[in-house]
């Protein structure tokens, strides 16, 4: 009995065993399931300006051309990119300051798509470029456009201020319809700074073709940055030197070697009736008391006195030593001249060496090396430049002190240009409105080098 009670236990066992697996053979796989991920389910269209590129993050920024409105998004190798005309392209071609059209999804904030817009207008290689801020607009190509405060500047991959962008850069500038929507920093500059050039102040200086100025005390020249041949002149005298000029960085220029050499010096005594005439030679007053010194060449000179009519024109120094008599007739002041002759004689007509002749009128003011000088417009007003304190402050190359500083005013754009010890040259542009008021302006404190290279690192 107990043995075959055991065998029904077996038996059923077996049973339910061979039940499990008939189930388990016939039972139906699950249907996959065919439900797949549509980026575009969020897709967005914009027309933008490129801000800033990162391939190496794989980001770009955009500034809708509209509205201002900013977007951060994400790129990768498999966002659709095309050029205006439709064509495939490579996103490493592609420039901040482009004005582009894009597919982004909303949801995860992803380019899809990126095509530079076939509508906007470019035009590369503008010099002399700037602001008419008062108006907000520029003129490009004798067209007027209009820009707002989101306009987009780009200067070696980075966003800059309006007021950075000098006239000796050259650039491109983009926009769409009547409005300027960027400018990219094509050609920047830098700075030039001279030494041992005080035999050519007064002269003239060039460097390249956009940069052409008097030679003064102290100068910082703003240039493009690239290769060049300065030249600098002073009457018959010149010389030239090659110079390199990088962007933001300040470029020293020795010209010792090409100096001047001094020219002889004359010594004169000036034998004058009446005693009491003043004498006045290339706008300053001697003394007739004693021997004075002059450089070879012509000098303008001036005689009065009182009740005496007065004589003007020029002397010729060419003697190591040399008297000149002068006597003024009596009478009623007036412009005729004489001229005096190195002999101790008085000759109205005698032109020689050494004679007064008579100086005409004229608008503009000849200075000693034949050159020309013209005035500039001025206001009445000042300029004060409250910041960066303790930098020296070059107007247009000539320095006009340490900041805080104060300088007349004129009319016109200038560039204003703050040098420091240990800090990065930088140079903004002002515009001067003769408005009968006094400007103040104040600037970012310049970066220095530590500040830079930590950066870097």
């Amino acid at each position: 009995m107990q043995k075959t009670g055991q065998m029904r236990i077996e038996k059923w066992i077996w049973i339910f065993g061979l039940l499990f697996c008939l189930s388990a053979c016939t039972k139906q796989p699950a249907e996959p399931s065919t439900t797949e991920y549509d980026p575009y389910a969020y897709a967005e269209e914009q027309t933008v300006v490129i801000q800033r590129i990162d391939l190496e993050v794989g980001t770009m920024s955009f500034i809708d051309i509209d509205d201002g409105k900013g977007y951060d998004l994400l790129y990768n190798s498999g966002v659709d990119v095309r050029n205006k005309y439709g064509e495939i392209m490579s996103g490493s071609m592609l420039e901040a300051g482009q004005i582009v059209d894009i597919v982004y999804n909303t949801e995860n904030q992803k380019l899809l798509e990126i095509s530079i817009n076939p509508d906007a207008w470019e035009v590369r290689q503008i010099s002399g470029f700037e602001f008419e801020r008062a108006e907000n607009q520029a003129e490009i190509l004798n067209q007027k456009y209009k820009y707002t405060s989101d306009l987009v500047i780009v200067s070696n991959g980075e966003i800059i201020g309006m007021n950075e962008v000098c006239k000796e850069d050259q650039i491109t500038a983009r926009g769409y319809g009547g409005k300027l929507c960027s400018i990219t920093v094509d050609l920047g500059h830098g700075y030039v700074k001279l030494e041992d050039y005080d035999t050519y102040i007064g002269g003239m200086i060039e460097i390249g073709y956009d940069v052409i100025v008097p030679v003064t005390e102290d100068m910082l020249l703003t240039v493009r940055e690239g290769e060049y041949k300065l030249k600098i002149t002073k009457g018959e005298h010149s010389g030239y030197k090659n110079v390199v000029v990088l962007r933001d960085e300040e470029c020293t220029v020795s010209l010792k070697e090409l100096q001047i050499a001094p020219d002889p010096i004359g010594s004169l005594f000036f034998d004058v009736t009446p005693r009491n005439a003043r004498i006045m030679i290339d706008g300053e007053t001697i003394d007739t008391s004693e021997t004075v010194d002059l450089t070879y060449g012509r000098h303008q000179i001036r005689v009065t006195a009182e009740g005496y009519e007065t004589k003007e024109g020029y002397i010729t120094v060419n003697a190591a030593y040399k008297i000149f008599s002068i006597e003024l007739e009596g009478g009623e002041e007036s412009d005729s001249a004489g001229s005096t002759t190195g002999n101790g004689t008085t000759s109205p007509s005698n032109n020689s060496s050494g004679t007064t002749e008579k100086n005409g009128d004229s608008s503009t003011q000849e200075d000693s090396d034949g050159s020309a000088t013209s005035e500039t417009q001025t206001t009445g007003n000042t300029v004060t430049i409250e910041k960066p304190v303790g930098a020296y402050c070059y107007v247009d190359g000539d320095l006009k002190g340490t900041v805080p500083c104060t300088f007349e005013k004129t009319v016109g754009s200038h560039v204003i240009t703050f040098s420091m010890t240990g800090c990065l040259v930088k140079s903004y542009t002002i515009t001067c409105q003769d408005n009968g008021k006094d400007d103040t302006y104040s600037f970012d404190a310049l970066p220095t080098y530590e500040s830079v290279l930590f950066e870097e690192e």
